[in-house]
């Protein structure tokens, strides 16, 4: 394992410790704005989509969520053009459960979540 990949792990398993204690929207809130490399874990090319280094799971929450709440494409570029802590309350809570608790990156510290 590369000194990067056992980085990346580290790193992985800080945020997993850290957001099995946010039970609450709030702590959740908490952890998305503070913790913003927690959403890009991905460090694997293949993995991002192709606009910018996004990482797949993120960009997916993008759209998952725009189609939830049935926003335009317009919509949903105002949305991703925003600063990361200007997000609204309830996109950040669904991308702390999106990515958190159902992404693969942190799959061991949710094992029920799926």
């Amino acid at each position: 394992m590369s000194r990067e990949q056992t980085s990346k792990q580290d790193q992985i398993s800080n945020f997993g410790e850290i957001a099995k204690g946010c039970r609450t929207d709030n702590q959740k809130i908490e952890f998305f704005d503070s913790s913003k490399e927690a959403f890009f874990t991905d460090s694997i090319e293949s993995t991002s989509s192709v606009n910018e280094d996004i990482p797949k799971d993120l960009d997916d929450g993008f759209y998952v969520y725009a189609n939830m709440k049935k926003l335009s494409e317009t919509e949903l570029e105002e949305l991703k053009s925003l600063p990361w802590k200007e997000y609204p309350e309830n996109f950040k809570i669904f991308l702390f459960d999106f990515c958190i608790l159902n992404g693969d990156a942190y799959s061991k510290y949710f094992p029920n979540s799926k």
